[in-house]
């Protein structure tokens, strides 16, 4: 193959130029044109790993393929465009290539024309491999960033300066430091840093100097001002950086804001000012001691309560001046356990110089000092009148203040007294009485507190005069009094004390001209040798007081059926709110129908509990107990939502249903409690449920607990479209005048009247009277309880509107009362 060159050349070997060729250290290849490779040498078989007969008479683009740039390398984008243009124009760049699915290799591309072959144009392409020459430019790249990461990032802040006074380099620490928001801000702001920076001028002078001697300065504090001129503490430690004249060139350094060590050092001289005054000016005697027991210093106050001067006794044994003989295996006592650590409190007497004893607080500290114990810090308060009045406190601490009798303290410490000798004696009894009077409250309120005191008075002498002397009778708050029974022998003698007890209190006396008698609720607890605590005594016989005045009764004794009655009422309580959260509540209804034809006309929803392990669990039993909890509240919002829900799903199911009403009871809490009416309001409107739909049945009570209240929230239900029922009419203390006055729609007659024991007589003719009040009022009567055709026919002559009751269904759940809505009119 003979090239054509362009222009002269100097005579060579005519292998000259193929030996450069073949022997080149860089990969090289000719080609033509159209891209067929002519020829290449063996640093391209090196390099690509290829056999070149393999690739001779290829096209190029078939031998190698340019990829993509290295990982990092974002910096040299493929030009492949270029890279294979045929045109054969020269051009030099850096990239890599790839032969076939071999390693790509990083090479340094050149591409120039040659000569012609022919008339066809011959190109030659250099690789040459810049894999070292990346590799320490990526490792250089890599130091220089760590490096500079060291900078930005570092916990303190660095600087360079010009001795001049201005920031050639600083990090993002310092620049937050100085409280700037970027370096580039704070090179900006500084130009002359010893008035910018330094609150006092002359300290940079002064770091300059200190440079200038010994090329370095540490620890240099100084205080400076920040951007916005908040004023803080630094320490600068810094070095001269010298050219190559040996003349400083710059200063670099590392700054540490140790304003807050500055303010701890502050902080710490305060307190030694702070200990000093308060040890010279203390009202109270203090004396330091060293580890030989010596006088180290005393106060002022400790010359005043001994008597010694400081200067008399400063390093001498404190124990020789003001410890009493007797007392001095107690002093070294002491002085062993503050040693161990141990500060001691201790009320004891120590000796004037004149030799009389004071009574004193004595409080003792160890000193120390770098975590070992230097010496001891005893602190002594004179306690004389505290003892002089002492035992006149005691007294009172453990007496009724009123009555004179034994508080609960001291008869909890005379009951347990009385515990530790029945198990020391078994032979040994007592018994205890709680007693609660039955009227205070009201004497209180009607005649004041004045008389009320006089009652406690009058009721503690009673008391007292009803037991013996050996026996305890106690105040132990407000109008409750306790007794304990010591050694009796029989029950009766017990009961004697008791009957003596209800026979004083049940006779009169008068009070501020008025007669009164105390009446009161006796608990007792017999069998007292079971107990070993005091508050379990006292316990059960609260509940036996308790439970006496709830059932009328002058006396009781506590039995254990009791106390687990407390525990299951409390284990009932917390399972019902349980069962709120977990959905164990369901509504049961019983249809109320029309007289005249028996054609279901609604339903009243009654709340049931089906308990996971009680089963079913009865009203009469938890409803009692959500009223007093307060769980009506939760529990009434349930039925309300319920019941609307349920009744508007038939309504939509059931052409039968649409005129169906469903009644709910509103306990006394529920009702006067603010957010009934809203909450109505609202499950009216997100069920769709007509107001009309919904009654909502009281009690007389609920009208006779806030007039004024009950008014307005039955309005306001009115307004909204609810129909309201008065329930168990006839058995509560209603006025007329309230029906005539309040939106009332219905009357529930209660079932004592139609179906309870002897309702013939004058029971028929209450149930006659109330129809027939009801019809003056224009208002709706609903009977309960029917359970026979004789009692609904005896309603139906006393023109009675609507009945519920066993004889049409007990009540149901939703599924079955479902079926009794599609089975009727007719029943």
């Amino acid at each position: 193959m003979t090239l054509q060159f362009p222009g002269t050349f100097p005579e060579l070997p005519d292998d000259a130029f193929r030996r450069v060729f073949l022997c080149s250290p860089n990969a090289a290849l000719l080609r033509d044109a159209d891209g067929t490779v002519l020829a290449a040498n063996a640093a391209f078989e090196a390099l690509f790993g290829v056999e070149i007969p393999e690739v001779v008479g290829l096209d190029l683009r078939e031998v190698l393929r340019p990829v993509s740039s290295r990982p990092g390398r974002a910096d040299r984008p493929d030009e492949d465009g270029e890279v294979w243009s045929l045109r054969g124009a020269a051009f030099l760049r850096e990239t890599r290539w790839a032969a076939g699915e071999g390693d790509a290799a990083d090479v340094r591309v050149s591409q120039f024309p040659v000569g012609m072959l022919g008339d066809r144009p011959i190109t030659c392409m250099l690789f040459r491999d810049i894999a070292s020459r990346l590799l320490a430019e990526d490792r250089l790249r890599d130091a220089e960033r760590k490096y500079r990461s060291i900078f930005e990032n570092a916990v303190e802040g660095i600087f360079q300066t010009t001795p001049a006074g201005r920031y050639l380099e600083v990090n993002r620490t310092l620049a937050r430091i100085y409280g700037f928001e970027s370096v580039a801000e704070m090179r900006e702001f500084f130009r002359d840093i010893r008035n910018q920076l330094y609150v006092d001028p002359r300290r940079r002078d002064d770091f300059v100097r200190e440079l200038a001697a010994h090329d370095q300065v540490r620890d240099f504090e100084s205080e400076i001002r920040k951007k916005d001129g908040t004023v803080i503490w630094i320490s600068e430690n810094a070095r001269v950086v010298r050219g190559a004249d040996g003349l400083p060139a710059y200063y670099e350094g590392t700054v540490v804001d140790i304003t807050d060590r500055k303010r701890a050092e502050a902080a710490l001289a305060t307190q030694r000012a702070y200990f000093t005054q308060l040890f010279a000016n203390s009202p109270q005697a203090i004396a330091l001691i060293d580890m030989h027991r010596n006088i180290v210093d005393a106060n002022k106050a400790f010359e005043a309560l001994f008597g010694y001067r400081t200067a008399d006794i400063q390093g001498f044994g404190m124990r020789a001046f003001i410890v009493p003989e007797h007392l001095l295996s107690e002093c070294e006592n002491m002085r062993c356990a503050v040693l161990a650590g141990k500060p001691v409190v201790r009320e004891t007497v120590r000796r004037h110089c004149d030799g009389r004893l004071i009574p004193v607080s004595m409080i003792g500290f160890p000193i120390e000092i770098a975590g070992e114990t230097q010496g001891i810090v005893y602190i002594y308060q004179d306690i004389s009148e505290r003892k002089a009045f002492e035992e006149q406190i005691t007294h009172q601490a453990f007496h009724d203040a009123l009555t004179g009798l034994p508080n609960r303290s001291l008869f909890a410490d005379r009951l347990e007294r009385a515990l530790t000798r029945a198990r020391r004696r078994g032979d040994s009894q007592y018994a205890v009485l709680m007693i609660d009077l039955n009227k205070f409250k009201g004497v209180n309120d009607t005649l004041g507190h004045q008389a009320g005191d006089q009652l406690l008075v009058e009721v503690a002498r009673r008391l007292s005069g009803c037991v013996r002397s050996m026996d305890t009778v106690a105040r132990l708050g407000g109008d409750e009094f306790a007794v304990i029974l010591e050694e009796f022998k029989t029950k009766k003698e017990v009961m004697t004390v008791v009957e003596r007890i209800g026979v004083g209190l049940g006779k009169p006396f008068v009070l501020c001209g008025k007669t009164v008698t105390p009446e009161a609720s006796i608990g007792i607890v017999l069998h007292t040798r079971d107990y070993a605590a005091a508050d379990d005594l006292l316990r059960d016989a609260d509940i036996a007081m308790y439970r006496a005045k709830e059932q009328g009764r002058a006396s009781m004794i506590f039995d254990r059926k009791m106390h687990q009655e407390i525990l299951e009422a409390i284990s009932l309580e917390t399972d019902l709110r349980q069962a709120l959260e977990a959905g164990e509540l369901l509504l049961h209804y019983q249809p109320i129908v029309d007289v005249k034809d028996s054609r279901i006309v609604g339903f009243e929803a009654l709340v049931r509990w089906d308990h996971p392990d009680r089963g079913l669990v009865p009203p009469g039993q938890f409803i009692p107990l959500a009223e007093e909890t307060g769980l009506i509240l939760p529990l009434g919002r349930f039925v309300i939502d319920e019941a609307c829900r349920q009744l508007r799903a038939w309504q939509l199911e059931m052409p039968e249903a649409a005129d169906l009403s469903v009644s709910v009871n509103v306990s006394c809490r529920q009702f006067v409690k603010d957010g009934l009416v809203e909450h109505v309001a609202q499950v009216l409107a997100a069920t769709g449920l007509p107001p009309a739909c919904l009654k909502l049945e009281i009690t007389e009570s609920v009208l006779m607990h806030d007039a004024e209240h009950t008014a307005r929230e039955l309005n306001r239900l009115k307004a909204l479209g609810v129909k309201i029922a008065i329930d168990d009419f006839g058995t509560g203390y209603s006025s007329l005048s309230y029906l005539r006055q309040l939106p009332i729609d219905h009357l529930k007659i209660d079932r004592s009247f139609i179906s309870g024991q002897g309702c013939d007589g004058e029971s028929q003719e209450i149930v006659k009277s109330i129809i027939s009040l009801a019809r003056s009022l224009g208002l709706t009567v609903i009977a309960e309880g029917v359970e026979c055709p004789d009692q609904l026919d005896r309603l139906r002559l006393a023109d009675c509107d609507k009945a519920q009751g066993f004889m049409f269904s007990r009540p149901v759940e939703a599924t079955a009362a479902g079926r009794l809505i599609r089975q009727h009119p007719a029943v």
